[in-house]
């Protein structure tokens, strides 16, 4: 990605990779896949270059006390400073294990998920955005009053991982 560029005939704008087989164990992903990816990253010198976001269907946001997450998710007691500052009503109405669920369900996939993209998109995403606003909103649209719910959340996300999977190798082989 980075000797190809982000631009041109033959440049990449961004690398997906879906690692299901990781699907079912958190706890490596967390503690040795992420920390291995952002360290491969730093040892090579492109930490300025690109960055390393990753999502996993049994995401857990980070207590704040102890385990400290990985990749750009913040902490239940971040993230329960921001629905404080935005949005008094919602942080009330919310216990820590709901706004917990409302942090991970923003990082839950499918299917373990590793996204590198460069550090200048990030960067400027990163710089458009009001953080504290964004996640209180998304907080709000998926655990909050009305919103879509843990129940149904769970139920999707169940059912999107039921999905069979296509397999683009052997596709692409035949042609299709």
């Amino acid at each position: 990605m980075v000797e190809a560029g982000p631009s041109g005939v033959n440049g990449i704008s961004s690398i997906l990779l879906s690692a299901y087989n990781f699907d079912e164990d958190f706890e490596f992903w967390s503690e040795k896949v992420f920390p291995m990816l952002e360290a491969g990253t730093v040892a090579i010198g492109a930490e300025t270059q690109i960055g390393v976001v990753c999502f996993h269907p049994k995401y857990a946001t980070p207590n704040g006390k102890g385990w400290p997450g990985f990749g750009q998710m913040h902490s239940v007691i971040r993230l329960r400073s921001w629905i404080n500052e935005q949005d008094k009503f919602l942080s009330d109405s919310l216990s820590d294990d709901e706004v917990a669920a409302g942090g991970a369900w923003q990082r839950r996939t499918p299917h373990a998920v590793v996204n590198v993209l460069w550090a200048d998109q990030l960067a400027v995403a990163e710089g458009r955005r009001r953080t504290g606003s964004l996640y209180t909103r998304n907080i709000k649209v998926l655990v909050g009053e009305g919103g879509i719910g843990l129940g149904q959340l769970a139920r999707d996300l169940d059912l999107e991982r039921s999905m069979p999977s296509i397999d683009i190798t052997s596709r692409a082989e035949k042609g299709d």
